[in-house]
């Protein structure tokens, strides 16, 4: 803690502090007119690091470099997802491998395409029906059976379709209960003998209750469209059966509808069976009548072909062979070649960056390389807590030495200063503001009779080294060079 020493102790004081900073010069001042001088305090004589310098702002030119530290990160991440669900037959890349456009990723064992089976299989049931059918009314072909059949399914269907709507007979019933029950309820409440006699009252109450619950039971129909649909299909059979009676159902007929089961039998096969190139070329120089089937061929080698969609790096291989893959999960991901940083700027640099601006970037991984980048995007809002601004750098690199989660030194160029204000980037502190809400202010520490005193000062641009001031110190005025955070406003210091 400095304090100020009294005038009965200032000369002895000295005579301390110029006998422990006696023979140092490990300080030399960076500007014109700096002149070492120590801290005026009742502590132990100071080594050579408690020596202050002094020095002026001066005007010079300033090529404004921003410096900032961040991350290197991927500018996204794609997942390659399989649109069928299959086994993994092989994978044709590692994780860090580099791919273009069009690579072959994976490579999946071609089963059939879910909608072709499905439809396969609606043909095979209908066909198998047929038979069925065919068969069943060529054994038992009893008219006045198959008629009562009919007659049944019809008065079902009339039921079901009934029973959509309520009965009215019952409604009536219902509501004239229910009127009745209220009217009772109303002769008890205004009869002044029984208006207070509560059980009464409450078994009124309950009928009137019970009543409204069945008039609403009785508005409500019993049957659904799934039951009338049910009926529909079951008369429509009954009906079949009828016709087939009716027919001369011959031999000819069943041998008819057997080879359609056939066929339908051979095309559920054909579905279920994995492509290969051969029933691809075979299908190809088939009739008109196959080419919907080599379209469904290729399909299937396509779904099963897995191809990468940008040029980028795999990451990650979440699945392998013999495994079962489905659109539900990533195979593996990749992330696109170009890298790119976010830092974050304070609200005084946002004059100087705009999109556009070249940055250099260093890695301690590769020191010997320099790398270059662009802002690409700056965020419209600043960030209420920092009072900072998202600026977005795409980061260039061609021979694919950078990783994300890399540290990177990066410097932006924010053009050049003519005769600028300037003084050593080090004789600026960054404090928190008085009000505890307020964003931190920089500061530097005039000197005036050998007292320092706390200038709030604004920054413009820098190269590291020399830092422009925009506000808040006039030229030609002292300053601290090196100052410490434990200054005291008004302290005294003298020369050594």
């Amino acid at each position: 803690m400095l304090s100020t020493a009294t005038p009965q102790s200032r000369a002895l004081l000295s005579a301390i502090a110029a006998a422990a900073l006696l023979g140092s010069s490990a300080c030399l001042p960076t500007l014109p007119g700096a002149v070492p001088v120590s801290v005026v305090d009742p502590a132990p004589a100071r080594t050579a690091t408690n020596t202050i310098r002094i020095g002026k702002a001066v005007r010079g030119d300033l090529s404004g470099i921003v410096t900032f530290t961040a991350q290197l990160r991927a500018k996204g991440e794609m997942a390659i997802v399989p649109r069928v669900t299959a086994r993994v037959d092989r994978i044709l890349v590692d994780a860090g491998a580099r791919v273009r456009a069009g690579d072959t990723l994976a490579e999946l064992k071609a089963g059939p395409k879910a909608e072709v089976l499905a439809q396969a299989q609606a043909n095979q049931k209908a066909s198998q029906a047929r038979v069925n059918a065919l068969e069943s009314a060529r054994s038992a072909g009893d008219a006045a059976t198959v008629e009562r059949r009919v007659q049944d399914a019809r008065a079902a269907l009339d039921q079901a379709q009934a029973a959509l709507q309520p009965d009215a007979q019952a409604v009536s019933a219902a509501d004239a209960a229910l009127t009745a029950a209220r009217n009772r309820l109303s002769q008890i409440q205004n009869d002044p003998a029984r208006a207070n006699d509560r059980p009464a009252l409450d078994t009124a109450r309950n009928d009137v209750q019970r009543a409204e619950q069945a008039l609403s039971a009785a508005r409500t129909p019993t049957g659904t469209q799934a039951a009338v649909e049910q009926a529909r299909r079951e008369l429509q059979d009954a009906e079949e059966a009828r016709l087939l009676v009716r027919l001369s159902t011959t031999a000819f007929d069943l041998d008819q509808a057997r080879a359609l089961l056939e066929v339908a039998n051979a095309q559920v096969k054909l579905a279920s069976a994995a492509a290969t190139p051969e029933e691809i070329r075979a299908a190809e120089t088939s009739v008109e009548q196959t080419y919907a089937q080599a379209e469904i061929a290729r399909a299937r080698v396509r779904d099963a072909t897995l191809i990468a969609p940008i040029n980028g790096v795999v990451t990650e291989i979440k699945a392998s062979v013999g495994t079962v893959a489905s659109p539900n999960a990533a195979i593996l991901t990749l992330i696109p070649p170009e890298m790119q940083v976010v830092v974050q700027a304070d609200e005084n640099l946002l004059p100087q960056l705009q999109v556009g601006q070249s940055a250099n970037l260093s890695v301690e991984s590769f020191p010997k390389d320099a790398f270059t980048g662009t802002i690409k995007g700056i965020a419209p809002v600043l960030d209420p807590r920092t009072r900072s601004v998202a600026v977005a750098i795409e980061v260039a690199d061609p021979q694919g030495k950078l990783r994300p989660g890399m540290f990177a030194q990066l410097g932006v160029q924010t053009g050049q200063r003519q005769a600028a204000l300037l003084v050593p980037k080090d004789a600026v502190l960054k404090v928190g503001a008085i009000d505890p809400s307020a964003p931190p202010v920089n500061i530097v520490y005039t000197v005036t009779e050998s007292r320092v005193h706390r200038q709030v000062v604004n920054l413009g641009v820098t190269d590291g080294k020399n830092v422009e001031i925009v506000q808040g110190l006039a030229e030609g005025i002292d300053l601290v060079l090196n100052p410490r955070t434990d200054f005291l406003e008004g302290e005294l210091i003298s020369s050594t």
